[in-house]
């Protein structure tokens, strides 16, 4: 299909719901995730001896002494809106990334109307690529991995465009993801983030294990995790690769990899991994979202080895969140190693007067 063709097809869809079931999927999901985190917030003022209340715009407050600060989930009051929005625009930030020549996965700008640049980057790639929207994203909403000839790029650009006009095309990385957790430049946590899967019960499709996957998901007595496993390009891509289709019937206890990108993954699939990171990993980080005058970041990192030095373990830095999602960080395989990350942020912002209020 020729770049015009695509065009004209996107722009049409566009007029359209992206994807209502997946819609429909998190919508579902949208209490489990209110009541995790207000768990979470009323635990963690317990802990530093606060008093949460809900403020009129629905906004929680935590109170300690003649200090308040508010937040909503893991939104804190540290960053500013400006640079909520820098490091939400992904090609942005990247450049800003490169000035500090670390080593980033190769990348390409594109839209529908300039694909035939990122046909020309996949061409020039030893491997597969990815595709995601550049901005106005988050939770790997977009994202395809495995894209290896120009259809699969087509059928990406495409997909990634219903969530913004602007995409990325990126090296696919091999190793694990970990996220590392900052505040104001102190490491706090890291967790390595496995791909989310389900596992064969002899007699189930790959969809409808899918479907049992994201049913269980919504049970508020157990939370595992905060968002629904969305069968769409990256699944069928990453299905693919590996011989399967939404139709295959695993085999009883077979585990199946439904998506290459974490995003979606569950507890089962979150390690805490905070003692094992190297420091000049730590090191580097802490630098990095120092010099960019982050108060609350989370630095994604690609290694083969975590706890090998920078060169030696095939590290790259993927990109940077500021007011990263928390949950990743409490719904893991390991409990018993959790930083308990909340109550340590309020504590930080409570006794440093940052992200807080003088009442």
């Amino acid at each position: 299909m020729a770049a015009g063709s695509l065009l004209r097809q996107w722009r049409r869809q566009k007029r359209r719901v992206v994807n209502l079931p997946a819609g429909l999927a998190r919508r579902r999901l949208k209490p489990v995730r209110a009541k995790f985190y207000s768990d979470l917030w009323l635990a963690a003022a317990e802990d530093i001896g606060g008093e949460l209340s809900i403020a009129p715009n629905g906004l929680t407050q935590i109170r300690k002494g003649d200090r308040a600060t508010f937040l909503r989930q893991s939104n804190l009051m540290l960053d500013s809106e400006i640079i909520l929005i820098v490091f939400a625009i992904k090609a942005l930030h990247y450049d800003l990334m490169v000035r500090k020549s670390l080593r980033l996965p190769a990348f390409q700008r594109f839209t529908i109307e300039t694909l035939k640049e990122a046909e020309a980057f996949l061409e020039a790639q030893p491997g597969p690529i990815v595709v995601k929207p550049a901005d106005g994203t988050g939770g790997g909403h977009g994202v395809v991995t495995g894209i290896t000839t120009p259809d699969k790029l087509r059928l990406a650009a495409q997909h990634a465009a219903g969530f913004n006009p602007v995409l990325l095309a990126e090296q696919q990385l091999t190793g694990a993801c970990f996220r590392l957790v900052y505040m104001n430049g102190e490491f706090l946590d890291a967790v390595r983030r496995d791909s989310p899967s389900v596992t064969g019960d002899g007699t189930s499709t790959i969809a409808k294990l899918i479907k049992t996957e994201n049913k269980s998901r919504e049970n508020l007595d157990q939370i595992k995790a905060l968002s629904p496993l969305i069968l769409d390009q990256e699944s069928q891509n990453t299905l693919s690769a590996n011989g399967h289709s939404p139709k295959t019937v695993p085999e009883s206890g077979e585990e199946v990899r439904v998506k290459l990108a974490v995003n979606e993954n569950a507890a089962a699939q979150n390690h805490i991994v905070r003692a094992s990171v190297h420091p000049e990993i730590v090191d580097m980080g802490a630098r990095l979202v120092s010099d960019f005058g982050l108060k609350f970041a989370g630095l994604d990192v690609t290694s083969g080895d975590i706890s090998a030095p920078l060169l030696n373990g095939n590290t790259y830095f993927n990109e940077i969140n500021v007011n990263p999602g928390i949950h990743h960080h409490y719904l893991v395989a390991n409990p018993d190693q959790s930083a308990n990350l909340a109550p340590t942020l309020l504590d930080r912002m409570f006794t440093n007067e940052t992200g807080t209020l003088q009442l």
